[in-house]
């Protein structure tokens, strides 16, 4: 509103100055031909004195509305720079949103692929826990940021899983196995040495497979092991395998 009202008092202060300046202009112009009339006797033509009253105005309004031209044009640029910087401080954001969020991820990754760490923490795999269960609910709220356009709500789902993964670990480490019976401790138990015997690799192909079922049927009922995990589980199992098949043969 000031803005606008500025805008009008400037336009009326310039038409104002261009047609004082045309009267000024007009009024020397008449005094000069005056002066020649009376010594000269010579008299300009009539409409010079119309071109000495609108030439100032003119002049005066050419350079107004370049000045006009001019500003409307540096808007324009400043717009195209801020619109040009704005979109690479966003694509940085998303950049680095990506990147957290990457790394939130790997850090979540651990507790669906490394069985030991099921072991030791079993907490991390019981969705029914309110503490847990936000974690998930965290990561969901990730993919659904990503489906949108702003890098900020992508931040801000980042940081939640963040907090909700820090929360869910100190929780899981602080109650470690006590939520377990004597029975389920003793067959986690078993199921570390299983682990243990199966990473080994010094192990027999019959002892390898003794210790993956072994693992496998210790952990029923107590840790549903995740795809990945058990996935990775039966690849190192194999592995063992033919390492002690490669041995006994030599």
């Amino acid at each position: 509103m000031l803005k606008r009202i500025a805008r009008r008092i400037a336009a009326a202060a310039l038409v104002l100055f261009a047609l004082t300046s045309g009267l000024v202009v007009l009024g020397i112009y008449s005094l000069l031909s005056f002066a020649s009339w009376a010594v000269f006797d010579a008299v300009p033509p009539a409409y010079t004195f119309a071109l000495a009253f609108i030439i100032p105005p003119a002049g005066i309004a050419a350079l107004a509305g370049l000045g006009v031209a001019a500003g409307r044009s540096t808007r324009i640029l400043r717009a195209r720079r801020n619109r040009r910087t704005m979109a690479a401080a966003a694509a940085s954001s998303w950049d680095q949103a990506h990147s957290r969020r990457d790394a939130a991820l790997v850090a979540w990754s651990r507790y669906e692929t490394d069985v030991s760490l099921l072991i030791e923490y079993p907490l991390m795999t019981d969705y029914s826990d309110p503490v847990i269960r936000e974690v998930i609910v965290a990561m969901q709220g990730i993919r659904e940021a990503e489906r949108g356009t702003d890098p900020h709500k992508l931040h801000a789902a980042v940081d939640r899983f963040e907090v909700a993964l820090r929360t869910a670990e100190n929780y899981a480490r602080r109650c470690g196995q006590s939520r377990l019976t004597d029975a389920e401790r003793g067959k986690l138990a078993t199921a570390r040495s299983a682990l243990n015997l199966l990473l080994d690799g010094g192990a027999s192909p019959t002892e390898v497979e003794g210790a993956y079922r072994s693992l496998r049927r210790s952990l029923k009922g107590i840790i549903d092991l995740p795809a990945q995990a058990a996935a990775d589980l039966g690849a190192r199992a194999r592995d063992a395998r033919r390492l002690g098949a490669l041995r006994v043969a030599g």
